[in-house]
């Protein structure tokens, strides 16, 4: 099934360890479609972030490496909101244990070309891209989400 959209929120959990950079080039991808959502410690509140600031019931959601420690907690908390998560785009993630709070929602972990993946990531059935830089990952999601 087809969405439009604007029924589609791109998430983006912003970390230390984003790369500079993305989230002006997220941004610039669909400034209607996209928020930029500063990581809290507790999953909790970032929860709360993603509620304040989330439009659609539709979340396309972003993050980058110890940041996706949070995701079971989120994908929970947004499936008690009635929002579906469409599919998760993971940059350099380090993983967090898989749980029931874990939906059922394409995974997709990106790497920049040459670099070392996790053999984890291959064994969990996460669909695996390369990069070659952060303008292509960038198009990526424009293309396919947005």
């Amino acid at each position: 099934m087809l969405i439009p959209m604007n029924e589609v929120t791109l998430v983006h959990l912003v970390s230390d360890e984003t790369p500079p950079g993305l989230s002006d080039l997220l941004t610039k991808t669909n400034p209607t479609s996209c928020i930029n959502i500063l990581i809290d410690p507790d999953p909790a509140r970032t929860c709360q972030e993603i509620a304040k600031a989330t439009p659609s019931k539709n979340l396309i959601i972003i993050v980058t490496g110890d940041a996706c420690n949070q995701l079971p907690a989120i994908a929970l908390a947004q499936r008690a909101a009635g929002r579906a998560i469409l599919g998760y785009q993971l940059l350099q993630p380090v993983l967090p244990p898989f749980t029931d709070s874990w939906p059922l929602a394409p995974i997709t972990a990106h790497f920049p070309t040459g670099s070392t993946i996790p053999r984890e990531v291959g064994l969990r059935g996460i669909t695996i891209k390369e990069f070659t830089g952060l303008p292509e990952f960038a198009q990526f999601i424009e293309n396919n989400f947005l």
